[in-house]
């Protein structure tokens, strides 16, 4: 798999990576976690349907608002974490970094990444898993679910992610590449605002990452 360093800020980075919609992660394990992942495989196709289906009408209960409103949500969070959830089946994986980084930057850089996100995945694994323990009682109310739904969804998507972290760190053979249009993206974080936004999407068309732009965008910091 391809994982891409991108620099949304002076000396700020993040790692990236780009899969098709329908690309799901693989069982998370037997038995209960199995039965959640099922459910959790259902979730992703909902949230990808909702994501670009146009709702003929608005829902006319409050839960079923609110599941609306919460598939959505879900939508966007399958996209920040797909890249820690392929990590996870993942033996080896190519770094692309901006061509000026050395090898030994682009690494450290790429692990405290890592490491950061394993320790927020597992903090809230555990937070999450109370949280849906906490609902079971709300599924004997007739109605969507929309509580136990969404920390289903939390739960294995944490799970997943912090394996997929630990993995990075330990298990996955690296290689490094460098990247001019990394370092290109990097030089039009420093454009004006027009000028900007077109460098980016050129950037993101010479890659073929078609999300890349609205990635960099939304993370990196304003130009000065």
């Amino acid at each position: 798999m391809d994982v891409y360093l991108v620099p949304i800020g002076r000396d700020r980075f993040e790692c990236y990576y780009e899969a098709a919609d329908d690309d799901e992660p693989d069982e998370a394990g037997p038995g209960f976690i199995a039965r959640m992942r099922a459910r959790f495989s259902q979730q992703l196709r909902d949230a990808e349907r909702a994501r670009h289906e146009t709702p003929r009408e608005e829902p006319k209960t409050l839960m079923a608002r609110l599941q609306r409103r919460m598939m959505r949500w879900i939508a966007e969070r399958v996209a920040e974490q797909r890249l820690l959830w392929h990590l996870g089946r993942a033996k080896a994986a190519t770094l692309h970094k901006p061509d000026h980084l050395d090898d030994a930057a682009a690494t450290k850089l790429m692990r405290a990444w890592m490491q950061r996100d394993a320790d927020r995945h597992l903090r809230l694994l555990a937070v999450h898993t109370v949280a849906l323990l906490l609902s079971i009682p709300v599924a004997l109310i007739p109605g969507p679910n929309v509580f136990g739904y969404l920390f289903t969804f939390t739960v294995v998507g944490h799970f997943l992610a912090w394996r997929g972290a630990r993995r990075g760190l330990n298990g996955v053979a690296w290689t490094l590449a460098p990247n001019t249009d990394l370092s290109d993206l990097g030089q039009a974080l420093a454009l004006d605002t027009e000028a900007r936004h077109r460098r980016i999407h050129e950037v993101a068309d010479r890659l073929r990452l078609p999300r890349l732009a609205t990635f960099v965008e939304r993370m990196a910091a304003p130009a000065a």
